[in-house]
């Protein structure tokens, strides 16, 4: 009930009720893009970026479902959108170095991914974006989209 009173207040303007309400979601948030991203720095910005998005959409935000999927799909649309800007994926850092060593294998095998590889990986399977929205952002065909990702798995040896 707490959460609908929050949500009220911050499509009202209340930027307090938007950051409470953010704050929850936020850790799950920052490993996603790091995942994307692989240095913590650039994650941070990304971060940045995607709140002041969602800030400015939250209005909108009654219409699009549930908060956390509004603000995690904010968030990874501004991922994406600074990603598609650089022209190499950062060197990792040595404190990104350190839970690189930290994260399971298969976080291990994923960051050995090739960035649009890891942005397949992150959006299909962590944000559970359909096969045509991941096609969308990426300006791919959905066929192009489901044989990477049916590559991917067998790289990672997972099975889907």
């Amino acid at each position: 009930m707490y959460q609908f009173y929050l949500l009220a207040q911050a499509e009202q303007g209340n930027p307090d009720a938007f950051w409470v309400l953010a704050e929850d979601y936020l850790p799950v948030i920052f490993n996603k893009i790091w995942l994307l991203s692989g240095s913590t720095g650039e994650t941070k910005e990304i971060m940045s970026q995607g709140l002041l998005t969602a800030w400015s959409r939250i209005r909108t935000m009654a219409k699009r479902g549930a908060f956390q999927n509004f603000l995690s799909r904010s968030m990874m649309e501004a991922a994406c959108a600074h990603l598609k800007k650089q022209k190499a994926p950062p060197q990792p850092v040595s404190h990104d170095e350190e839970m690189i060593k930290e994260a399971g294998d298969l976080v291990r095998k994923v960051l050995q991914l090739d960035r649009l590889e890891r942005w397949l990986v992150v959006m299909r399977y962590l944000e559970n974006f359909t096969l045509r929205e991941i096609a969308a952002i990426l300006g791919k065909r959905e066929e192009q989209v489901l044989e990477a990702l049916t590559r991917i798995l067998s790289s990672l040896e997972v099975a889907d």
